[in-house]
């Protein structure tokens, strides 16, 4: 029986597509680079915001230009992350189910370690037992550091723990930490996406169905 979950924080437990499309769009414009469609930025999350900006400016700008572009994304993103962000439908559930069942919780996020812990403590109360993000000295997704920080605070074996995701930025995330792991379909990847790269790759549509299945093989 797994003794801890681990979820990813973008995409599977807060959908926070909407306040990241308008810091990317903000630092666009100011640079007066084409702006990006929710769908575009959609598909460029996975990595960090460094990756995200990389992804939304036009090829063979400078990395004078680029860090420029990045320090305006975080400025704006660090006063606007929750303006739209909201948990997704049933996760609050989930979460709270899996607490009461005694399952210990966890965040593994390239989300910037002080904004994450914002985001948890706000719309998630006492209901995680570790937020691993994005600081200093700790490599992003999907590099292990982060999950083995949480496995080694928590004292938890890497058999007795499970990753839950969105991208395959998560899913390699898990094969890296030598865990295991459920896909989900509801955040920013689509089943069909999912299809794409992996026809055999079995996702899950919403937060009650990956409760079902946490609960038939933990």
């Amino acid at each position: 029986m797994k003794k801890l979950i681990i979820f990813d924080l973008d995409g599977t437990l807060i959908d926070t597509l909407e306040d990241l499309k308008n810091a990317v769009n903000h630092a666009l414009l100011t640079k007066n680079y084409p702006i990006k469609s929710k769908e575009q930025v959609r598909k460029a999350i996975g990595n960090g915001v460094s990756k995200l900006i990389e992804r939304s400016l036009p090829t063979g700008v400078s990395q004078e230009e680029y860090q420029s572009t990045l320090e305006i994304f975080k400025i704006h993103y660090s006063n606007h992350y929750m303006d739209y962000s909201k948990p997704y439908d049933g996760i609050t559930n989930l979460l709270t189910l899996l607490k009461n069942d005694g399952y210990l919780l966890a965040v593994a996020t390239n989300k910037l370690q002080e904004i994450a812990e914002k985001l948890i403590n706000k719309y998630f109360p006492n209901l995680f037992d570790v937020i691993a993000g994005d600081q200093i000295g700790r490599k992003k997704k999907p590099a292990s550091d982060m999950v083995d920080h949480i496995l080694q605070t928590l004292n938890i074996k890497q058999e007795d723990a499970l990753y839950i995701g969105d991208t395959e930025i998560d899913k390699q995330t898990a094969v890296n930490s030598h865990i295991d792991y459920l896909l989900e379909s509801y955040g920013y990847r689509t089943k069909q996406e999912w299809e794409q790269l992996n026809p055999k790759e079995k996702v899950f549509s919403s937060p009650n169905d990956l409760y079902i299945e946490i609960k038939k093989h933990c």
